[in-house]
């Protein structure tokens, strides 16, 4: 689920644009050095997750040790792409000493 299954393949991460590679498990996208991303700039390269249409979201920063959920109620849009990295960013700055991927 979160190994690479098809390494080096480029995509587009909806919201975020065009990403090489943009590295996907099954059923999951892996993290690795995007930018931008949907989970923040502080978020270690092996954190992995899930978002959807509904808004809401799903991560798992190993090398932090959290991971977090958000349950949304809006459609997916450009105020998901502008909030959501910076509440990672918070939780790992709280709860981690500021992330596992500084």
């Amino acid at each position: 689920m979160r190994t690479v299954q098809f390494p080096g393949l480029a995509g587009i991460l909806p919201g975020y644009g065009r990403q090489k590679p943009n590295d996907w498990g099954l059923g999951m996208e892996i993290r690795g050095h995007k930018d931008p991303h949907w989970t923040g700039a502080h978020s270690s390269p092996r954190t992995f997750g899930h978002f959807g249409q509904s808004g809401s979201f799903l991560w798992v920063d190993p090398e932090a040790g959290l991971a977090a959920a958000f349950l949304g109620e809006r459609r997916f849009g450009p105020d998901h792409v502008r909030i959501w990295p910076g509440i990672t960013d918070a939780i790992l700055e709280r709860f981690a000493g500021g992330g596992a991927g500084r």
